[in-house]
């Protein structure tokens, strides 16, 4: 299960099982267009629900920011997404499980770094680093959940934020 507001840099709960999409300048309901046939519920979740596999057969989308975040539990809907016009944005998966993590950041429309991280390896790494990711200092075991986070308030501005409410799209 993953969730847990970053603390001064650090994830409190570890445990991450989810993937993100951070989409610039779209709407929620837009952003959920690209991904997947379906509709807002009406529902309105915690950012606990949302970041975890606790309901895992939908998406759920907030705006803030100026960004969008769809969280996908199931990792089976947001990890196939490519950018259809001229988008910036930002997709990550946590798999604790596993130990594998990574993400892949897109600048108007073009797929710009991609890094994926798996058992202590670096399996994937192609594009330019980011400044932020020489300044984050890694566990032994390599990038986990601080790392990522790090990453996404780099690109987005974004931290977790457990008050922010997500809306349900079933899928």
């Amino acid at each position: 299960m993953g969730s847990g507001p970053a603390v001064q840099g650090k994830v409190l709960i570890m445990g991450w099982n989810t993937s993100v999409l951070f989409r610039q300048d779209v709407t929620a309901d837009e952003a959920v267009d690209d991904l997947a046939i379906t509709e807002f519920s009406g529902e309105l979740v915690g950012a606990d629900q949302a970041t975890s596999a606790l309901k895992p057969d939908a998406l759920y989308a907030a705006e803030s920011g100026g960004w969008v975040q769809v969280w996908n539990p199931m990792m089976d809907v947001v990890m196939g997404w490519e950018p259809t016009d001229p988008a910036d944005a930002l997709l990550v998966f946590f798999s604790s499980v596993s130990s594998t993590y990574g993400f892949t950041l897109f600048t108007n429309g073009e797929r710009t770094r991609h890094y994926v991280y798996a058992d202590g390896v670096v399996v994937e790494n192609e594009g330019t680093p980011l400044p932020v990711e020489a300044e984050i200092a890694l566990p032994s075991w390599g990038p986990d959940e601080d790392f990522l986070w790090s990453i996404i308030t780099a690109v987005t501005g974004l931290r977790y934020d457990e008050k922010l409410q997500y809306r349900v799209y079933p899928v």
